[in-house]
């Protein structure tokens, strides 16, 4: 079993490989999984990735050879949706300007934006949103949410209106991002989008930078189409420096951090290891595990 913690992303292909040779078993962070990788090691079982996120596995080639795919689907889902929570606070109490204004001599004490009685659209009602959900109606907040698949009991016991997402980006004061990344959802939140939006509202993206066609969200800052930003993922992972993002006034940045707080780290360092010996001892951890059409018939 290898930790593959270490390497991240900053490896090459080929630097991936020679670490990974040999291996039955990944323990996987932000590195990428594409087909010429998973092609180059034939002794790879199982790679148990520590997050819910699975976008940088080719999962059909995976697949094909027999690679058992798992996340850790209970470790990190509070983490993220505090950090949405984060946002929300820093946009409309002006967290970060103000510091800067109070630092630098002035005493500003115009009104802030109340979070009570807002509306916050939640795109994807997982774990993560349900969450986020849950936190959104303690504060008093109106939650509306676009979901394919929803879990109708909580729905209702939580007084949650769901439509389309046309509609939904029309309504919002806050628009929160916790959908997964696949060929379907890439650049969903686009201009179109945009200018759907009301002045006045704010987007909240911890889920994957490419679910936001980032130059149109750029143009819509500049232009206050829409009021602010709250971002801990991007198109382009470090962010470039020359990112119009950075100067921004209306944007609270953090770098891809969200769901690795010190508890969600440990849990999904637990949670990911479990899925492996699991694997190892015959069992299936079905709720962990992205491909299970791989059950019948899989040995280690």
């Amino acid at each position: 079993i290898i930790n593959a913690k270490f390497c991240n992303g900053l490896l090459s292909d080929e630097e991936e490989i020679e670490l990974l040779r040999g291996a039955s078993a990944v323990i996987a962070s932000g590195e990428r999984y594409p087909k010429n990788v998973l092609d180059s090691l034939p002794d790879l079982r199982v790679i148990a990735r520590k997050g819910v996120g699975y976008d940088k596995v080719d999962v059909s080639v995976a697949t094909s050879n027999r690679i058992v795919l798992t996340v850790t689907p209970n470790a990190n889902h509070e983490a993220v949706s505090e950090q949405a929570m984060a946002f929300i606070f820093a946009v409309a109490k002006e967290i970060t300007s103000r510091d800067k204004t109070v630092r630098s001599g002035q005493w500003i004490v115009d009104s802030l934006s109340p979070i009570r009685g807002s509306t916050l659209g939640i795109v994807g009602l997982g774990r993560i949103g349900r969450d986020l959900a849950v936190r959104a109606k303690a504060m008093k907040m109106n939650v509306l949410s676009t979901e394919p698949k929803p879990d109708i009991e909580f729905v209702k016991n939580n007084n949650i209106s769901l439509v389309e997402l046309d509609e939904l980006v029309t309504e919002v004061d806050y628009l929160s991002l916790n959908c997964p990344l696949t060929e379907e959802t890439r650049g969903i939140i686009n201009m179109k989008i945009f200018n759907r939006m009301k002045s006045s509202s704010v987007l909240i993206n911890t889920a994957r930078g490419g679910l936001v066609v980032e130059k149109d969200l750029i143009e819509a800052l500049e232009t206050k189409i829409i009021r602010a930003a709250g971002l801990d993922v991007f198109e382009l992972e470090p962010i470039d420096p020359g990112n119009p993002l950075l100067s921004m006034d209306n944007v609270v940045l953090s770098p891809h951090i969200a769901g690795t707080d010190i508890k969600s780290v440990e849990d999904m360092d637990s949670d990911a290891i479990m899925s492996v010996l699991e694997l190892y001892q015959g069992r299936w951890p079905e709720d962990s595990i992205i491909n299970n059409e791989l059950k019948d018939g899989w040995q280690w």
